[in-house]
């Protein structure tokens, strides 16, 4: 008799540590219209339940995968926190940097996107090069990947003054309400800029001109995840491309892939 439950104690052990190894924890931020909070439940301690198109997107990675992934949406800072600690097993969407190669395993990068410079109605500011920049309050998202690649851009340009916000809804409400001054700038990804423009019923901005493009990966953390899971995750993701799973869902968000 004691054979038998120790052998099901053992059996239970088993069980129990390979349904956790088959698990990952992915966290991401309110980021639309490529991350967003889903339907369901309100907020709790945990977070809330993630949708939009890369959540779909990693959702299929892992069922390909067999493995059970849970996507919880913080606010970015502390995302990027539990992340970087390696408290959980991924995070998107991500901006390739040295910083975060250091950290994460960064997957081929999924959509493209564009930064812009936003500004109020009553200015005239044209932005077309970044010393147009100069001498001017400007806020960004941050910190992110969009303050890493704006401070990168303006490093040559002098009495920049950055202002950093930790989100982007609250970014666009300071520019309307000036608190950037009536000369004030932001930059913002121009999707998620129009999409909350549009959301959240923001009148008298516009947009002052393009900086560039820029890209979005999933990063997976160094610290929990094995080179060979990582490659594993990449050939999951290429099946996914290549079988036209990723491209529909891209298309019926109408966002452009990186691919």
């Amino acid at each position: 008799m004691q054979t038998v439950l120790s052998i099901l104690v053992i059996w239970t052990l088993l069980t129990a540590a390979q349904a956790s190894a088959a698990q990952w924890r992915f966290v991401t931020e309110d980021f639309p219209p490529f991350t967003y909070p889903a339907d369901g439940p309100a907020r709790t301690d945990r977070g809330i339940s993630a949708g939009g198109p890369l959540v779909e997107v990693l959702q299929a990675v892992c069922a390909r995968l067999q493995r059970d992934c849970t996507i919880t949406l913080y606010p970015w800072r502390r995302a990027l926190r539990l992340a970087e600690q390696g408290q959980v097993d991924g995070i998107f969407t991500l901006v390739r940097s040295p910083q975060r190669d250091e950290l994460f395993h960064i997957s081929r990068m999924l959509v493209t996107s564009r930064y812009s410079v936003f500004a109020r109605d009553d200015s005239a500011f044209v932005f077309n090069r970044p010393s147009d920049l100069a001498g001017r309050l400007v806020g960004v998202y941050g910190p992110s990947g969009t303050s890493y690649i704006l401070s990168e851009r303006l490093k040559a340009v002098p009495d920049v003054q950055l202002h950093l916000t930790p989100d982007n809804r609250r970014l666009l409400r300071m520019l309307q309400s000036g608190r950037f001054g009536s000369e004030g700038l932001a930059v913002l990804n121009q999707d998620v800029a129009w999409h909350l423009i549009e959301d959240e019923h923001l009148e008298g901005l516009r947009e002052a001109g393009g900086m560039g493009p820029i890209s979005y990966g999933i990063g997976l953390s160094r610290k929990t995840v094995s080179e060979t899971q990582f490659e594993a995750f990449e050939d999951a993701l290429g099946a996914a491309i290549a079988d036209g799973t990723v491209p529909a869902i891209l298309r019926r968000h109408q966002l452009e892939p990186a691919y």
